[in-house]
């Protein structure tokens, strides 16, 4: 980890003004967010984020979707880290506090029958790396017409009606 602590902070839902004005000088600074995506209401979907140095260095996201060929509502996670750290391990450090976070709020919230994880790689800078096999916890659900993966997970909670 390069001598760099991390610390690892919860956001999803909790409304918190300073890690969302972080995360949205960070999407501002680095420029990740795709045309029209707005990073005030990125910023509202922060699940974890981690620190290095009192600076955000990287963002975990999720936006619940209804996915029709799965029959469930999922998480739809993205994740982003500052090019100048990506060799700290930050979005390994927060793969667990994403999943772990996300789960916990599904089974607290029944109503909204939160199913499991879906992830995507969506950032055009890998080019042809986001086409590579992706070490992951995650399992592969398949690929888009584009060729990314798609890698999921299901909540054991979680049952069909």
């Amino acid at each position: 980890m390069g001598g760099k602590a991390l610390e690892i902070r919860v956001a999803w839902r909790r409304d918190d003004p300073e890690i969302e004005a972080d995360a949205i000088r960070f999407w501002n600074r680095i420029g990740l967010l795709p045309p029209g995506v707005s990073p005030e209401e990125r910023a509202k979907e922060l699940v974890c984020v981690a620190y290095a140095d009192g600076r955000l260095i990287a963002v975990g996201t999720a936006a619940i979707e209804h996915i029709p060929q799965l029959r469930a509502n999922f998480a739809v996670i993205r994740g982003a880290t500052d090019p100048d750290y990506r060799r700290l391990g930050a979005m390994w450090a927060l793969a667990e506090p994403v999943r772990a976070t996300l789960e916990q709020w599904a089974i607290d919230n029944p109503e909204e029958r939160l199913a499991g994880r879906l992830g995507f790689v969506e950032h055009g800078a890998w080019g042809e790396l986001a086409k590579m096999p992706v070490v992951s916890r995650l399992m592969l659900f398949g690929y888009t017409a584009e060729g990314r993966q798609i890698r999921g997970d299901w909540f054991d909670h979680f049952r069909f009606d």
